[in-house]
């Protein structure tokens, strides 16, 4: 059984057609970009090679303030929460509390973030991830590395069905 782009569609609702999640990876000041496009930047430690630690982004974030905002603060705030959704679901790293500071760079035009491929993105994560963990010998913990939850989704069915057979045998 392989997971396909069209059951990436249908059970996450992500676009699958559009343009490649690409960016630049290799950034001298990581800090300067969530200045610029989230308002304020991690400190020193909440930020790992260009990694942006999930906890700051919840503790920075959580929280909208009670007064009425511009556009341009709110639209920093989407682009915080966006973010940490990403990196607790979509693209999930190795350990779990982090997402790369590169896919900011994506959410500067939230219309034009509309027209990219996530739905293919995700499922290149996921295939990176299981390759990561099987052949390489990566730890992979439950929540991390990669969209797990579209595999549970795809996976159940069939695991159930062995369960079953399984029960069966024993039983008779």
């Amino acid at each position: 059984m392989t997971i396909t782009l069209q059951d990436v569609a249908i059970l996450t609702g992500l676009p699958i057609d559009g343009k490649p999640v690409t960016g630049i990876t290799d950034h001298d000041d990581w800090a300067s970009v969530c200045e610029e496009l989230l308002g304020v930047g991690p400190p020193a430690d909440k930020i790992k090679g260009g990694r942006i630690f999930l906890s700051w982004l919840k503790e920075t974030f959580s929280i909208v303030p009670d007064v009425e905002l511009d556009d341009d603060i709110l639209q920093q705030y989407a682009r915080a929460y966006i973010l940490f959704v990403l990196g607790s679901t979509i693209f999930a790293d190795g350990t779990g509390n982090k997402i790369h500071a590169c896919y900011l760079h994506l959410f500067r035009d939230f219309e034009d973030a509309g027209r990219y491929s996530w739905g293919a993105a995700a499922l290149a994560h996921l295939y990176r991830a299981l390759y990561r963990g099987s052949v390489l010998g990566e730890r992979m913990s439950a929540g991390s590395h990669g969209f797990y939850s579209l595999l549970q989704v795809i996976c159940k069915p069939q695991f159930s069905s062995i369960h079953t057979k399984f029960v069966f045998f024993l039983c008779y």
